[in-house]
């Protein structure tokens, strides 16, 4: 099972800003981190635009404000909003160890089957493309040391990217995200049962503390606003997950008004749940749990 485009190309990104074995580290050799995803931030002339990352490096005192484009729909309009962000405007929400010098690139990331559609349409703003074999750069950024690290196309040849970054966003497919949702609770169950034989009478998992679990690499950086948005997804799943009897009977998931419990001795819940993880891992049609 797939996730979106959209995810993928979050996940490259922060990946590229981490030092992870298994991805490239381009970004991170460049000292950038990632500071804020999904925020909304009000321009100088009072437009507002919602970058997906934000990254910051000290080492340069400069950011990279990333669009994922995951399709070949590009708003020309959220493009134009993008040409009026100041540094000021950034600055209300990255921290550089200096604001003396500081600059910002917007860059577009896209994938290479849509890159050709993409490339008119972006205001001639630097792009990513992720393809299965390299990451290429096309047109250049203000900062030199970004267009020197990507001057030729960079091999992912070998390069497994990880999905532990950002596990979905709201436009996954409901299944692909009960993945993640089915461990996050059976995870914060065991847990809380302290390794005793059941989790009868366990405490509450609260909608905070799964979705801090599920997002934990990235949670301090996610925007209110996002995390918002994501828990409202996140509730919507358990409640697909509820309304399927061939997998809420095994959980034992019993929704309350603060968030969850579930209810099954610890030996079953494992089993059980290692077997519907499976199930959902290995559908493709899917016809068996229709979104």
């Amino acid at each position: 099972m797939e996730p979106s485009n959209h995810t993928k190309l979050m996940n490259f990104i922060i990946g590229m800003c981490k030092k992870h074995s298994d991805w490239i580290t381009t970004l991170s050799d460049l000292g950038y981190k990632p500071e804020v995803i999904e925020q909304r931030i009000r321009t100088s002339t009072d437009e507002a635009v919602k970058p997906d990352v934000i990254a910051t490096s000290n080492k340069l005192v400069h950011s990279l404000v990333f669009d994922c484009k995951g399709g070949i729909t590009v708003d020309q309009d959220q493009m134009q909003r993008y040409s009026t962000l100041t540094e000021n405007d950034l600055l209300r929400w990255v921290s550089p160890f200096t604001t003396i010098g500081f600059r910002f690139d917007i860059c577009i990331s896209d994938v290479d089957e849509y890159h050709s559609a993409i490339i008119p349409a972006t205001n001639g703003f630097p792009i990513l493309t992720f393809g299965r074999d390299v990451v290429t750069k096309t047109r250049d950024f203000k900062e030199s040391r970004i267009n020197a690290a990507f001057r030729n196309p960079i091999s992912l040849n070998g390069k497994v990217p990880t999905l532990m970054y950002y596990p979905f966003c709201e436009d996954d497919k409901t299944p692909y995200i009960a993945l993640f949702v089915i461990r996050g609770l059976v995870s914060l169950a065991v847990k809380q049962s302290r390794g005793g034989p059941s989790i009868y009478d366990n405490n509450l998992i609260s909608r905070d503390e799964l979705l801090k679990f599920i997002f934990n690499p990235i949670f301090d950086a996610l925007s209110d606003e996002h995390k918002g948005r994501l828990k409202d997804k996140i509730n919507e799943v358990v409640q697909w997950i509820m309304s399927k009897e061939e997998m809420s009977q095994p959980l034992g998931i019993i929704e309350q008004q603060a968030g969850y419990r579930i209810n099954r001795p610890l030996e079953k819940l494992l089993e059980e749940s290692n077997n519907l993880i499976k199930f959902l891992e290995t559908q493709r049609a899917l016809t068996e749990f229709p979104h």
